[in-house]
């Protein structure tokens, strides 16, 4: 979401990124996002597939509650994302960035760029694997980062 949501059940709030709503059971909050159908393309323009996900209408993203917390209640999962071997922040390196209509994201080698209501409540998908100069022009042009390093 790029907007603040009211903390309100069953209220769709609609966003560029798509619609949202909280619901709440039981003093567990769940915040749901509407799916919308994706248009996917491969970096040449081949159409990869035009999907939605059937018999599902909602993607939970998160849960909480409104019980206050503590830096220290964080640790553990903050520990284990970061040593656990099945970890995928140990897997590839994962680089994401908002855009004025979409999000950029690098997995590894991958790169995807989603476009928001691209057209007909549809949301572009175009995705590319790139080589290792191509990671190095994307993190610079793109992400804005100059590594010290070669991109491994």
């Amino acid at each position: 979401m790029w907007q603040p949501m009211e903390l309100i059940s069953e209220k769709n709030q609609p966003q560029t990124p798509g619609i949202f709503c909280f619901t709440e059971k039981d003093g567990v909050w769940y915040l749901h996002k509407v799916k919308r159908k994706k248009f996917r393309m491969d970096s040449e323009n081949k159409i990869l597939c035009s999907d939605i996900v059937k018999n599902v209408t909602c993607k939970n993203i998160y849960l909480f509650t409104l019980q206050p917390r503590t830096i220290d209640d964080f640790k553990p999962a903050c520990l284990q994302l970061q040593t656990d071997p099945s970890s995928m922040f140990l897997k590839k390196s994962v680089c994401s960035l908002q855009t004025m209509d979409g999000v950029l994201v690098l997995i590894g080698w991958v790169l995807i760029e989603t476009k928001y209501n691209y057209k007909d409540n549809m949301d572009l998908v175009v995705s590319k694997v790139l080589t290792g100069e191509e990671v190095q022009k994307i993190l610079k042009e793109r992400f804005k980062i100059q590594l010290d390093k070669r991109f491994v």
